[in-house]
């Protein structure tokens, strides 16, 4: 079972801290008994979906435009064999 944060937000970065795009939805699952985060991404502008797609394994930076102002930092993974597709 999942536990879904309340959506927002977020601008992507790449480890050269180089702006990646905005997502105009985002949604942040944390699964229970484990430390995996699943992240939704809708909406992204179409510069911030190619990266995405070309983006595996690579260091991430999220800032969500929420109240709290969180960041993740983080490798990103897809974790589909057919990711491509899925974006």
């Amino acid at each position: 079972m999942s536990v879904a944060v309340e959506p927002c937000g977020a601008r992507f970065f790449d480890k050269g801290r180089q702006d990646l795009g905005r997502a105009v939805r985002l949604t942040t699952r944390h699964r229970s008994g484990s430390t995996l985060t699943v992240f939704d991404v809708a909406g992204a502008e179409p510069a911030l979906a190619r990266a995405l797609v070309l983006f595996d394994r690579g260091r991430l930076r999220i800032h969500c435009e929420d109240a709290a102002r969180t960041c993740y930092v983080f490798r990103w993974a897809s974790g589909y064999e057919s990711g491509i597709r899925l974006r």
